[in-house]
Parts: C-alpha cells; sequence; structure tokens
C-alpha cells in the first residue's frame, strides 16, 4: 500500500511515503520487505521519478539509511549495495551528461 502511494505525482504523498520508508530502512526487517517488493530497488534507483527537490531529497535520505546499516549489504545484496553507495556518491541532484554531435552539413 505505502509502495503504491510512493508513486503517486503529489510530492506531499511521494515524499510521506518516501519518509516512512526511510523509518524502516535501518532494520533489517524493513530491508527485507523492500526487496521483496518487485521493482523497489529499481524505483529507488531511478532518478527520472520524483522531479522535485522535496522528492530528491527524500530520496536520497533513504539511499543514505539503508548504505548506513550494517546489514544493507547482506541482505540487499552487492549488486544493489553497490549501486546505492554509487547513488549517495553522486548525490541527491546527479544528471548523466548526454554528449550530442552534430556536424557541419548534416541534415
Amino acid at each position: 500500500m505505502v509502495r503504491n502511494i510512493s508513486t503517486q505525482p503529489f510530492p506531499e504523498l511521494h515524499c510521506g511515503a518516501l519518509g516512512i520508508f526511510t523509518a524502516i530502512a535501518c532494520q533489517p526487517w524493513g530491508q527485507k520487505l523492500m526487496i521483496s517488493n518487485p521493482g523497489f530497488m529499481e524505483f529507488i534507483l531511478d532518478r527520472t521519478m520524483g522531479q522535485t527537490k522535496e522528492a530528491k531529497d527524500a530520496k536520497f535520505e533513504l539511499v543514505g539509511s539503508l548504505v548506513s546499516s550494517s546489514t544493507a549489504a547482506a541482505i540487499l545484496g552487492s549488486q544493489y549495495y553497490l549501486r546505492l553507495k554509487t547513488y549517495l556518491r553522486e548525490g541527491p541532484y546527479y544528471v548523466s551528461a548526454v554528449a550530442l554531435v552534430s556536424t557541419e552539413g548534416a541534415d
């Protein structure tokens, strides 16, 4: 139910749901609950969801809470744990650069 609320486009609902996840992220049972939900980790690592500053900050806080937990690496698996650490290192407002090259005379 909270997962469904977290995908809503309304910042108050989205950030509130992320706050609930942040509160349980440091608990092993909360991490197991998150990883057992299909697509949850992809949702957390997707930077295109939640374009407001509040949403980005809430998601970054959730990632920070997961990474700081001593049980996260074992429960979430090394693949997700490393991706979460990368997310944390890049910061909440990271945008990957896209290089476009145009040549003179090209249509």
